[in-house]
């Protein structure tokens, strides 16, 4: 098991998720996904000052997103596959997930859909009835009212 300097387990799908939620640390990822790199490479390709790098990278190596390898005064950066194919696969099984979810929400949308569908003229039949006596109703009270004045 392979743990981060404060003695947690590295590279769980929620730590990798943590650290690669940062536009700096997504660029990062994609700049050593194409090759191993010191921190000076990064700062050469990256918009941000040498503090701010060090914040990300120890983020990112503390979740196991990148392995550190120090060589003589240089550290070089470069990504861990496995916690990214981890964390792709999780949301590959959730994308799995959805899908057949949705899936078959659908199916019982369609199959409630044709039941509505034949209720529908019944349903409807109803309120026409309501409403004809209702018009009716106001008729007989109109015609009351125009007969019992008189001008």
């Amino acid at each position: 098991m392979r743990t981060n300097n404060r003695g947690q387990e590295k590279g769980t799908v929620d730590q990798i998720f943590r650290a690669a939620g940062d536009p700096h640390r997504i660029q990062i990822i994609r700049l050593l996904s194409e090759k191993r790199m010191s921190a000076g490479e990064l700062l050469e390709s990256l918009d941000i000052v040498q503090s701010t790098l060090s914040h990300h990278m120890k983020s990112l190596t503390e979740a196991g997103v990148v392995d550190a390898v120090k060589q003589g005064k240089w550290t070089y950066y470069t990504v861990n596959s496995e916690s990214l194919r981890n964390a792709a696969s999780c949301l590959t099984g959730l994308a799995e997930l959805s899908a057949q979810t949705n899936a078959g929400q659908a199916e019982t949308s369609e199959a409630a859909g044709e039941g509505r569908k034949a209720a529908a003229p019944s349903a409807n039949a109803a309120p026409d009835k309501a409403a004809e006596e209702d018009r009716k109703k106001k008729g007989k009270k109109s015609k009351k009212g125009r007969k019992g004045k008189k001008s």
